[in-house]
């Protein structure tokens, strides 16, 4: 199996993201969560709220004319989910070092070497804030099903 990213697979992806909503916003609600199918991925040069694109700079995401771009990761997952008449129910996961360490652990308890398109996420759930006022979320992950291969 190839792992390589090919310019159809990017393109995808971002049809696919282009309208997905994400679960896990600034109104996220302990028990609040998503279950579905992996069916794109996508890898973003994060934006500002006035769309200036974001760097590394001392280790802090800032508008700059240099440094690292700051790349988000994101999971497009297709949910059974509809809120409104608009919804497609596709969801899309911003793979965080929070949300990373939680499907991470899933995708090893699941003795798969990574997530893949066709694997299934079930359960992944806001849980709440790191305590003691710490920078951060926790969440948790019923399973993670690879594909059938």
């Amino acid at each position: 199996m190839t792992t390589t990213l090919t310019d159809l697979d990017a393109i995808n992806a971002e049809l696919m993201g282009s309208g997905a909503r994400n679960p896990f916003g600034k109104d996220v609600q302990p028990g609040d969560g998503v279950t579905g199918e992996i069916v794109s991925v996508v890898r973003r040069h994060r934006h500002n709220s006035k769309g200036h694109p974001l760097y590394w700079i001392n280790r802090k995401p800032t508008v700059a004319a240099a440094g690292d771009p700051v790349i988000d990761s994101q999971l497009i997952v297709e949910t059974d989910a509809r809120d409104d008449e608009q919804d497609d129910g596709l969801r899309v996961v911003t793979l965080d070092r929070d949300v990373q360490r939680t499907l991470g652990a899933g995708v090893r308890r699941a003795g798969a070497g990574g997530i893949a398109i066709g694997g299934r996420i079930e359960g992944l759930l806001y849980v709440g804030p790191v305590e003691g006022g710490g920078y951060g979320r926790i969440y948790d992950l019923g399973a993670y099903i690879p594909p059938n291969t």
